[in-house]
């Protein structure tokens, strides 16, 4: 299907592939030409934004409380591509950027201390992408995960779920967690981690929560055979559970919490159940889907690392100014471009905020203001962006 952006812009066509640089009128540049039922394809060659040289795939944030270092280090074994952005300073400048620039979104928080309010302010800012709440410090006595998601939901206001519980050993330490839904103990011993069925006990110790999950995903679902099939007394399988919930996680409609114990005596506990949510959340950057680009024509174009020209995205604004990752080319100040949304293809002078020149793979401040969304792009060779994640259209 065609965008709307695009069939618009179509609508406007008369002669091929020529496009209207001469001037504004009533400061939109047309193009004309003949409607193009081209199907869209997948470019090639985007350069991962870097943060302190590895590319920005999750952005991980946290109170320093939290130990948010300390899950970063370890959480980077599994996947390089996840990105700690220190929010010390408890401003959001610095931070804002590679936030709306990441495919995914890790919020780090301590047990025994609560969300920060910075990091509430972050997290609501990058709600539309698949983010997962990360407890620390569940070896504290004073720690209780399911106050942790109390405190999720009435401070943000999102459907959190908890598909792992917390399971104690004959001391009362932590030993690992039970997987309500796969009916599986994930105990963390020295040597790793052991997967046991889980008894009588257990099944009746979490079929509150297990009932919890099931009607929230099966709501996720919006299968009516499946909610009459449960009002018959059936079951659901665990199968269609799993993908209910991964596919409402990458949506971003549900939050999971997950809690860990790093550095106990039995090692990292819950380290690998959040590894693992988050490959199954969002896909590594060796997996990344590329952006598929138009030109206002409808037609595809060609590989964004070989078409010669200057793309850039906005991805949205703070108090600097306007965010936009450059795709290809170069951005600098006094750069004639033009800004395309809805169809319309408006000449834009580009003031770089922080002043010299940005590259494909970076995150710049420019102004005048521009809304989410925005492709900028050559005026010789204007295209847009249609899809391509999450913070790509």
């Amino acid at each position: 299907m065609i965008p709307d952006m695009t069939r618009r812009a179509a609508e406007l066509l008369s002669t091929p592939d020529a496009i209207d640089t001469r001037g504004p009128i009533d400061g939109v540049l047309p193009v004309r030409g003949p409607v193009r039922k081209a199907a869209p394809v997948t470019t090639s060659g985007i350069t991962p934004v870097r943060v302190n040289g590895a590319p920005l795939c999750i952005a991980l944030v946290g109170s320093s409380g939290a130990g948010v270092s300390a899950v970063a280090a370890k959480l980077a074994a599994h996947r390089p591509d996840i990105a700690w952005l220190d929010t010390s300073d408890s401003t959001s400048l610095a931070v804002m950027p590679c936030l709306l620039a990441s495919d995914g979104v890790i919020v780090v928080m301590s047990a025994t201390q609560g969300l920060a309010s910075h990091i509430c302010d972050l997290w609501e800012s990058v709600a539309h992408l698949p983010t997962t709440l990360v407890v620390t410090h569940l070896d504290e006595p004073r720690a209780d995960l399911d106050e942790c998601a109390a405190i999720v939901r009435r401070v943000m206001g999102f459907d959190v779920l908890i598909p792992y519980l917390p399971i104690h050993d004959d001391n009362n330490q932590i030993a690992g967690f039970l997987d309500v839904l796969g009916d599986v103990i994930h105990v963390q011993e020295l040597d790793g981690v052991h997967d046991l069925p889980t008894d009588d006990e257990h099944r009746a110790l979490s079929e509150g929560s297990r009932d919890d999950v099931i009607d929230l995903l099966v709501a996720e679902s919006a299968d009516d055979d499946v909610v009459a099939s449960l009002l018959a007394g059936d079951g659901v399988e665990t199968s269609r559970l799993q993908s209910w919930l991964q596919a409402g996680i990458r949506a971003a409609r549900i939050h999971v919490v997950l809690g860990c114990a790093l550095d106990t005596a039995r090692g990292d506990i819950g380290l690998d159940v959040i590894a693992s949510s988050v490959s199954h959340a969002t896909p590594a950057w060796s997996d990344h889907e590329a952006p598929v680009l138009m030109t206002l024509a409808g037609d595809p174009t060609t590989p964004l690392d070989q078409t010669g020209t200057s793309v850039a995205f906005v991805l949205g604004n703070d108090e600097r100014g306007t965010i936009v990752r450059v795709l290809a080319g170069t951005l600098e100040d006094g750069q004639d471009m033009v800004a395309i949304t809805d169809g319309d293809a408006r000449p834009y002078v580009v003031t770089m905020v922080e002043g010299g020149t940005a590259f494909a793979g970076d995150l710049a401040h420019i102004t005048p203001e521009l809304a989410a969304g925005v492709t900028l792009s050559d005026p010789a060779y204007p295209v847009t962006v249609v899809s391509g994640g999450p913070h790509l259209g």
